[in-house]
């Protein structure tokens, strides 16, 4: 109820303040969105760019949108638009190659990835997409590599743990694999460690 309340009082508002700022059409967009109105919330990201071109926090909040409707293509010319404001925007091309991704295109994501890397090299989540990618596409040298990188840059970072162990799973390194099993339940992942710990249950008894 509260949340259908908020979202009358914002309808409500927008009938009484006909003349809106694109930061106000923005800040709109951004509590539609989060009340989960996401049509309304892509009306007011528009009205924004509409009014003020420069606004590229818009495009990328409705690239965000777009990407959990389901809509990579729509999401990448949203942040293709961005980036024609802003050349060097990290979060577009890292958000890009996530819609490649979901679409099964990795290299184009791979590219994306790299592009981000250049602009941000000390940016973890980035070095552990790109691992991701690479493993997509069965470079597995690749893969650990920059999972390795991310862990130079943080050793407990849970998420580089858990896709190196699907790496050495992929290459029946079963010994690497509880290596990073026992990493995880260090660092108190207990949900990462079950998992993958089911994962090689089932393969190493699948071999015999």
């Amino acid at each position: 109820m509260l949340g259908k309340s908020m979202l009358d009082n914002l309808r409500r508002r927008d009938k009484t303040e006909p003349m809106i700022s694109a930061q106000g059409h923005y800040d709109r967009g951004v509590e539609l969105a989060e009340l989960g109105s996401f049509a309304e919330a892509l009306e007011e990201f528009n009205r924004a760019t509409k009014a003020d071109p420069g606004i590229i926090d818009a495009q990328l909040q409705a690239g965000y949108i777009y990407q959990q409707l389901g809509r990579p293509n729509h999401a990448i010319k949203a942040y293709l638009k961005a980036l024609e404001v802003q050349p060097e925007c990290v979060q577009a091309y890292q958000h890009i190659g996530l819609a490649y991704n979901s679409m099964g295109q990795f290299l184009k994501a791979l590219k994306m990835f790299i592009k981000a890397i250049g602009l941000s090299p000390n940016d973890l989540d980035l070095r552990n997409d790109l691992g991701t990618t690479y493993f997509q596409i069965g470079s597995y040298a690749e893969a650990i590599k920059a999972h390795e990188q991310a862990l130079r840059m943080d050793p407990d970072d849970s998420r580089a743990h858990y896709c190196l162990a699907l790496v050495y799973l992929d290459l029946e390194n079963k010994d690497l694999a509880l290596e990073e099993v026992k990493v995880l339940k260090q660092l108190n992942q207990a949900a990462l460690a079950s998992d993958l710990t089911d994962r090689i249950d089932k393969q190493f008894t699948r071999s015999w």
